[in-house]
């Protein structure tokens, strides 16, 4: 007796395809979880969400040698035939495609165990038991990841401090100097004396006398 479902396994982007002629009695789906708890003190339990694993699809059933009321199919192919292709794309290493029309039952997976014998009794009939694992498409994400900048470093300090203040600039008088030539070989003009005059008023008396010894500040 035909029922309003099919369930269909197709490979090779739908060329190849395979309709279960039996329903199995039962399809076990495991969701499983992999959320993580951890204790932090203070606030308690605190739940890490994960990506969900993979769901797993298991189910029993067998591929009749002989029609009966429960064949879903209008023709039979002969078992050897729907177990060797199962095994086919098993060993390609490619995913199947895995659905039941008239439900939301589409998925996408690999065949991750298929075991079939034969029973005494039943002769060409093939029982079989199948494991499929849902298989997600590995899509690469781009992250943009910022060059860490080169920062000056300061040198090490050390126990002994550079000293970097502006030292006064000083000129020790010879004999036959006076202030308007030393301001002319020394700051550029002879006008400028009257700067070394003013720095140095503690110590010339009048600017048109000085002593040869005679240690002079002078202007920056």
């Amino acid at each position: 007796m035909s029922s309003n479902y099919q369930m269909w396994i197709t490979a090779n982007g739908e060329k190849e395809k395979l309709r279960l002629p039996v329903h199995p009695e039962k399809i076990e789906v495991k969701m499983g979880g992999k959320n993580t708890s951890v204790d932090i003190s203070g606030l308690g339990e605190i739940t890490i969400m994960q990506d969900r694993p993979a769901a797993v699809i298991s189910f029993s059933c067998f591929f009749p040698a002989a029609r009966f009321p429960g064949v879903q199919v209008n023709s039979l192919t002969p078992p050897a035939t729907l177990a060797k292709k199962i095994w086919d794309w098993k060993n390609s290493k490619k995913p199947v495609h895995f659905l039941v029309t008239g439900t939301g039952f589409n998925m996408h997976c690999t065949i991750e165990d298929f075991q079939c014998s034969e029973q005494g009794g039943d002769v060409g009939t093939l029982y079989y038991s199948l494991t499929l694992k849902e298989y997600r498409e590995v899509s690469a994400r781009q992250v943009k990841v910022d060059k860490p900048t080169k920062k000056a470093t300061l040198p090490a300090d050390t126990n002994t401090r550079t000293d970097n203040r502006v030292q006064p600039s000083t000129y020790t008088v010879k004999r036959g100097d006076c202030l308007w030539n030393i301001a002319k070989a020394h700051l550029g003009s002879g006008s400028r004396y009257t700067e070394i005059y003013n720095l140095n008023r503690d110590k010339i008396k009048n600017p048109n006398l000085i002593y040869a010894g005679q240690v002079l500040k002078m202007p920056a």
